[in-house]
């Protein structure tokens, strides 16, 4: 442990105020960059690169270069209106896009809580884009890790890294030290950035911040990676090119009619194909898809899922199927007690949503202390708590030991005895348990 704090020039009491403020300058903030912020400016010239579009402009700058020809008129009417509905189709794209850009940046800023961490010898809350190496942080049950940091203590400390990983299953960390060349998946003795808390506490030294962190490496990659068009762009570019390889043969044979059988001049042989060729594009075509897709945009933001750009909604909506192996990453990690088995039987338990008894046996209604023993073990051997009002969640901690504190609250047990002492759950052990100042012992865990 001693060598850990060596690298990082730090004590188990973390930095002082004026080091903190120096290695931030060095290391930068500790966030996530998202790549390159895309400007109003960008969002609305992107409105405009679609071959369709290409075609419209085109034949706006005929209608009005034909004005230059002699003895003719510029059809400004005509021009006029392809340029208004582009730039209306533009400008609702826009407004659509630009909406959807704000709303994920302020989620960013929303995902940057407050971290417990010691400063100069004391306790304080900061913000975790402060943070920095060498910053000894607290690990609680709720709490999302703000940045990559080695664990010098840990209590019953369980984290979900799903998040980075994929994988659902708890993660039992540990302060004790392993061989260098551990796979970084058997790093256990490490609390990754934007993996969460669910069980025990720990305390933990920051090694690295920011786009250093291995989720910072991740989030590299991915503004890396190429950006290719959705299916759907695929598909309306080939329909532009179709549609203008058609528009060019028919003014073709038009205009090969006219040379071969008419004695039209060649002035209005030419007039002629260009208004054609203004005529016979889609005008109405652009506005129509994207207004089909806002409504679409609309729709799915009713259902709560936010899409940045428009022309990915006919892609997500276009999925009827989701194969994955991955257990509870997809879920909404929700759990409700639904039977209980006491005294040799069994009795159900009903949902808050549910029109009958909370607690029932073959239908007919059960005095909840009658089964007050099995449920204060759920309530005593508990660290979940409820959320705030203002949180997106209902509870910190584990999903398990919420909903056992949900159907303890039910009987009407809602606080918890003075707690003496905690023996959490291990592996080893496949149990925990906990004493009261009363001289009673709860304990819950796996039947063997």
């Amino acid at each position: 442990m001693e060598k850990i704090f060596q690298q990082l020039d730090t004590d188990s009491e973390g930095l002082s105020s004026e080091e903190a403020e120096k290695r931030l300058e060095e290391h930068g903030d500790n966030s996530i960059s998202q790549g390159k912020e895309v400007s109003p400016v960008k969002i609305f010239i992107s409105q405009f690169q679609d071959f369709l579009i290409y075609m419209l402009i085109a034949a706006a700058i005929i209608s009005v270069a034909v004005g230059l020809i002699p003895g003719e008129e510029a059809r400004v009417t005509e021009a006029g209106l392809i340029v208004f509905i582009l730039v209306l189709n533009g400008i609702f794209g826009f407004i659509q896009d630009y909406r959807a850009e704000k709303s994920i940046q302020a989620l960013r800023q929303m995902s940057q809580p407050d971290t417990k961490v010691l400063r100069d010898g004391e306790k304080i809350e900061v913000d975790s884009s402060e943070l920095v190496p060498g910053d000894v942080i607290f690990l609680e049950p709720g709490t999302s890790v703000p940045a990559d940091a080695r664990l010098i203590e840990s209590e019953g400390l369980d984290t979900d890294e799903s998040s980075l990983t994929g994988e659902s299953d708890e993660v039992d960390k540990k302060a004790e030290t392993l061989d260098e060349d551990t796979p970084l998946a058997e790093r256990t003795n490490m609390a990754f950035k934007n993996t969460n808390a669910v069980n025990g506490s720990g305390k933990a030294v920051v090694v690295e911040t920011g786009m250093d962190t291995q989720v910072g490496d991740i989030a590299e990659q991915l503004n890396e990676a190429e950006t290719r068009k959705t299916p759907f762009q695929r598909e309306v570019d080939e329909l532009g090119h179709k549609l203008g390889y058609i528009i060019l043969g028919v003014i073709g044979m038009v205009t090969v009619f006219q040379l071969a059988f008419t004695s039209a001049p060649l002035l209005t042989v030419f007039l002629a194909a260009l208004s054609l060729a203004v005529a016979a594009n889609p005008v109405g075509l652009p506005a129509a898809v994207t207004l089909a897709l806002a409504m679409g945009s609309r729709k799915m933001l009713d259902q709560d899922v936010l899409v940045r750009r428009l022309n990915v909604i006919e892609s997500i909506g276009s999925v009827d199927v989701i194969i994955t192996d991955k257990t509870g990453t997809l879920t909404e990690e929700e759990m409700t007690v639904r039977k209980l088995f006491f005294e040799g039987e069994e009795f159900e338990v009903s949902k808050e949503d549910e029109d009958r008894p909370d607690f029932s046996r073959h239908g007919h209604e059960t005095d909840p202390e009658h089964l007050r023993p099995l449920l204060e073990s759920g309530l005593e051997c508990n660290n979940a708590e409820h959320a705030p009002e203002s949180a997106d969640e209902k509870f910190y901690g584990d999903p398990t030991e919420s909903a056992l504190l949900v159907s303890a609250e039910k009987a009407g047990l809602k606080e918890q005895s003075e707690r003496k002492r905690e023996i959490p759950f291990s592996s080893e052990r496949k149990r925990m348990t906990v004493t009261t100042d009363e001289g009673k012992a709860f304990m819950k865990g796996a039947p063997e």
